[in-house]
């Protein structure tokens, strides 16, 4: 492995995009590592972790990754596939009974009619999210059917367990039969609670032992403790009227959302995620409230800029870290290789990416907003952060604020515009 080799004073323009983005109001907050095999090559912190306490973003601000747990839960099922404990052919329901009669929502004048479905869903179409289990906000036929069942799309402040959210899930229709189209979804939920099935663990104890504290990611938790509350960032919101979001098309604001960055900043309200999310609010403002049973293998942890960067390194070292191997090379290889055939990764309107076994995957470089590489697998979170790894550079990048909604701030793709822009070998 070679570490990449950049140069330092066209690395300063990252820091110029970074402070930038805090100035002209569009987050309170935010910061950039960029890293190798063998290093980290920048890191950098903006702005503020709180804007009324006047706590500056730094190395030990915590955020909310949300969508970022997918990969690690993903590693978690890879992590059981080498120990010859599952098939990515599984059917799902030769694990969890709960399954094994899906039934597929039908287009008809009667929003809740069904028919069964042409067959299983597959661990392999769990981790590729093709299994046509959706998100509330992905397949707004289903919003009011998950609403109703009382199936969030994330987080729980009661006590409530996955397998029980999971029982619920279970008894609801599919979007469409399992394999037909890619479909971002509560899977990688599911897949959580396949790992507990599967160990006997928690998600929570089976990533601490198996992933989290081999790789040193002290600070990445489900839920904060007492003693790391002081550093935890809030979210925060535009300062825009509650009416804008009214008549938001989510499918589509990443092109419609353009709120007036002079109007400011303030705390996310129960108001905007009522009208725009089917979460529970309560866990996103104090999860140290929480019950702390409900493990979202989807969007569960929390973490920091240099915990998440350890899994990183990781997946760019091919499973290995400071001499723990958590996993082979060749099941890296296999994750972020295309698993949905000729398919298309479709989220906000775009069909331009594949998707991998937990990442999406650039493959054609040409219809890409920004600089990439043939083969760069990442993801993000919903409130505003992301990750890319390429491995034909052997480098990788990560960023982290707090904002939601965020379909204005394009801050990632300039990110990665400068990141390869410094890149010299």
């Amino acid at each position: 492995m070679k570490q990449p080799s950049f140069c330092n004073d066209r690395l300063g323009r990252i820091t110029d995009l970074l402070e930038g983005e805090v100035e002209a109001g569009i987050v309170a907050g935010c910061s950039m590592l960029v890293g190798g095999p063998a290093d980290v090559v920048y890191e950098h912190y903006a702005g503020q972790q709180d804007i009324e306490q006047g706590i500056p973003f730094s190395a030990d601000s915590i955020v909310r990754i949300a969508s970022m747990t997918k990969g690690l839960t993903s590693l978690a099922v890879m992590m059981l596939l080498e120990e010859g404990r599952l098939l990515l052919t599984d059917p799902l329901a030769d694990y969890i009974p709960e399954f094994a009669n899906p039934t597929v929502l039908l287009t008809s004048d009667d929003k809740r009619a069904t028919r069964p479905a042409k067959g299983q869903i597959t661990i392999r179409q769990l981790l590729s999210h093709t299994s046509g289990i959706a998100y509330s906000f992905t397949y707004p036929r289903m919003n009011r059917i998950y609403r109703d069942a009382g199936v969030f799309d994330w987080g729980h402040i009661d006590e409530v367990t996955i397998a029980e959210k999971m029982g619920l899930l279970a008894d609801l229709p599919l979007a469409f039969d399992p394999g037909k189209h890619f479909l971002y979804g509560l899977n990688t939920d599911l897949l959580g609670y396949l790992v507990e099935v599967i160990s006997g663990l928690t998600l929570a104890d089976f990533m601490q032992q198996r992933i989290l504290l081999p790789l040193g990611m002290t600070d990445t938790h489900f839920y904060p403790p007492a003693d790391k509350l002081s550093r935890l960032c809030p979210v925060y919101q535009p300062a825009v009227d509650i009416s804008y979001y009214d008549s938001i098309d989510l499918l589509n604001a990443r092109t419609s959302y353009r709120p007036d960055p002079s109007l400011g900043l303030e705390r996310l309200q129960r108001a905007t995620t009522d009208r725009l999310l089917n979460i529970d609010f309560d866990m996103i403002e104090r999860p140290h409230e929480s019950a702390g049973t409900y493990f979202s293998g989807g969007a569960g942890l929390h973490s920091t800029l240099r915990d998440y960067s350890r899994f990183c390194q990781l997946l760019i070292r091919e499973g290995e870290l400071d001499g723990n191997r958590l996993v082979s090379p060749s099941t890296i290889r296999v994750m972020r290789s295309n698993q949905i055939g000729k398919l298309y990764m479709d989220i906000d309107g775009k069909q331009i990416d594949r998707f991998g076994l937990g990442f999406g995957i650039i493959e054609d470089v040409g219809q890409q907003p920004f600089l990439s590489t043939q083969g760069t697998y990442y993801w993000g979170g919903a409130y505003n952060t992301a990750y890319f790894l390429d491995p034909v550079n052997e480098v990788y990048g990560v960023m982290m604020t707090q904002l939601y909604p965020n379909w204005h701030c394009d801050l990632k793709g300039r990110l990665r515009n400068a990141i390869y822009g410094a890149l010299t070998g």
